[in-house]
């Protein structure tokens, strides 16, 4: 299943932006921009991801058949998905497609980059593989389902936070941007979480996955 479209995630941002009193001109061109960048970060991600090897299996030979028996780690970026240096160039160019072009856009771009990458990271980090897959053939032979707990909106923000601070957006409305920030990038990473699924292929031996797996 396809990760959540830009446009989906886009009014996810919109809609933070509103809750957290952020309504200005350039509240719209902002919520695009933090959509549009979020929503490619996470193909991205889509694409780079990767299941551990070393899932616990049950499949005695022969013929090789059963069942995964225990949780899936999800490998962390860079090798696992995209980090904060690959996205931040991505996140300039929407800003600046949606005419946000200041002196403080090339922070703005850092600190919706970092909170992204960031939420990606915890997202490796709690996120596992369900056990239960199927296996023939020393084989995983159906896709897999995702288990535990998506980021929440409040560690992503506090994170956010920091990022503000640290890239010199210190003005009365930072807090705000990093609680839109936190809901938006925690919204899409549910969504992602219940979409995303193991591909089947994964090679196993009779008692663990010895190979690598993808999502879909």
């Amino acid at each position: 299943m396809p990760a959540p479209q830009s446009s989906e995630i886009t009014s996810f941002a919109k809609s933070a932006l509103q809750s957290k009193g952020l309504q200005g001109e350039n509240a719209p061109d902002l919520g695009e921009a933090i959509g549009e960048t979020c929503g490619a970060a996470l193909q991205l991600f889509m694409a780079q991801a990767m299941v551990m090897p070393g899932i616990p299996a049950a499949a005695p030979p022969p013929p090789g058949a059963g069942a995964t028996a225990g949780p899936g780690q999800l490998a962390p970026p860079p090798a696992g998905g995209p980090g904060a240096s690959l996205i931040e160039p991505i996140a300039a160019g929407f800003l600046s497609a949606k005419g946000i072009r200041g002196e403080n856009a090339p922070d703005l771009a850092k600190v919706i980059a970092g909170a992204v990458a960031q939420g990606i990271q915890m997202f490796t980090a709690q996120v596992m593989v369900s056990p239960g897959i199927a296996i023939s053939g020393f084989v995983t032979s159906a896709p897999g389902t995702l288990t535990g707990a998506a980021p929440q909106a409040s560690a992503i923000e506090g994170v956010a936070s920091g990022l503000c601070s640290g890239n010199k957006l210190q003005g009365e409305n930072a807090p705000d941007l990093a609680g839109a920030l936190g809901k938006a990038i925690a919204d899409a990473l549910a969504q992602l979480m219940q979409r995303a699924l193991v591909a089947p292929g994964i090679p196993a031996s009779p008692g663990a996955t010895v190979g690598p797996g993808r999502l879909l």
